[in-house]
């Protein structure tokens, strides 16, 4: 079975040097590694070319297209039969191919998606967030995540991707989720959590609610064109209006008495609580399964980030829903501002 890796970059001179390095040290004889340049401005294309003598196939576009349009240019480059699709701020372990292959030994699989972490974990906000990331991910096993498949770390099928005409380039800022839920028309998407990479997360504030907002106004997007149902896409926003409409009754009930309020408000603080203190001993399971250091901010920073995310979310998909349309909010690539700090990966 042969791999083929995309790797899509866009100003990236700082990061792509670390991500080629982990690719060509994979321990799979055959493989193919595909860097895409989408146009960069800055020495993306000079950082790459130092590793054209390890294999590493460079692509250049000439106009800059996105996420999507720079991996299907990749796309008609590649023969492997397996696509991978992966970040320039990513490093992957050595073992990383041999974990797809054995996945798609199984009957029936036509895409494997893997979990991720953050390597920038000096950052108690970008610790924080990949802990929760890890909750959800690994522990939970995205059970609560109606897509298995990440950009960052995903294998499909060459045949089933050419099957639904490559990346949509429309879904600007959800084209692995749509391609998961496509996928699972035509064979069986599983999810590897032990299958995992490394990469930059946003540590501000601004940029963890940016990526969830147009994350959300991506699938508000996707969900007025089509209502597909399916409760695991309409949980999260089920939980957030549920705990907005209890907090607001248990409010209006207070002057009422004790009786008319207790209900509103055991709901009201055990979503609340769903959503707070449930990651703060998760997270402590979370730290010392992966022996790192025990840390009462990153704790306690658990106890505020699954509000604000999910706010964030459910925001964006109102908004994307309601008064949404496609190119209204178009970054590029990734946040200008946030870009300008970090690395944020998507």
């Amino acid at each position: 079975m042969k791999f083929s890796i995309l790797v899509p970059a866009y100003n990236e001179e700082q990061s792509i040097a670390s991500c080629l390095n982990s690719l060509v040290s994979v321990a799979y004889d055959d493989k193919e590694i595909i860097v895409v340049d989408d146009a960069s401005t800055d020495r993306t294309v000079q950082a790459v070319e130092k590793f054209l003598d390890k294999g590493v196939i460079l692509v250049r576009r000439e106009k800059n297209g996105g996420r999507a349009a720079a991996l299907n240019t990749g796309l008609k480059r590649a023969i492997g039969d397996v696509i991978i699709t992966t970040d320039a701020d990513t490093v992957v372990p050595s073992d990383w191919l041999q974990k797809f292959a054995s996945c798609f030994e199984r009957q029936g699989v036509v895409a494997v998606g893997g979990a991720y972490q953050a390597c920038n974990k000096d950052k108690s906000l970008s610790c924080a967030t990949s802990i929760l990331d890890q909750i959800l991910n690994v522990v939970f096993k995205k059970s609560l995540i109606p897509n298995k498949l990440s950009g960052v770390n995903s294998a499909i099928r060459r045949n089933a991707l050419l099957h639904f005409g490559g990346f949509n380039e429309n879904s600007w800022w959800s084209e692995d989720s749509e391609l998961g839920w496509k996928l699972k028309r035509t064979g069986k998407v599983v999810y590897d959590p032990d299958n995992v990479v490394n990469t930059t997360y946003p540590d501000t504030w601004s940029g963890i609610w940016k990526r969830k907002f147009y994350w959300g106004y991506a699938m508000g997007l996707k969900f007025r064109e089509q209502m597909p149902f399916n409760i695991k896409l309409w949980l999260r926003p089920l939980i957030f209006l549920g705990l907005f409409i209890s907090l607001l009754t248990f409010l209006a009930t207070i002057p009422f008495g004790m009786n008319p309020s207790i209900i509103p408000g055991f709901i009201f603080f055990l979503l609340l609580g769903s959503l707070t203190v449930v990651y703060i001993p998760l997270g402590a399971i979370v730290m010392v399964r992966n022996r790192e250091r025990m840390s009462l901010k990153t704790l306690s920073l658990l106890a505020v980030l699954p509000i604000v995310r999910e706010f964030a979310y459910v925001y964006g998909m109102v908004l994307g829903f309601c008064k949404g349309r496609v190119g209204s909010i178009m970054p590029s690539w990734k946040d200008k501002a946030n870009h300008s700090e970090h690395r944020d990966y998507r």
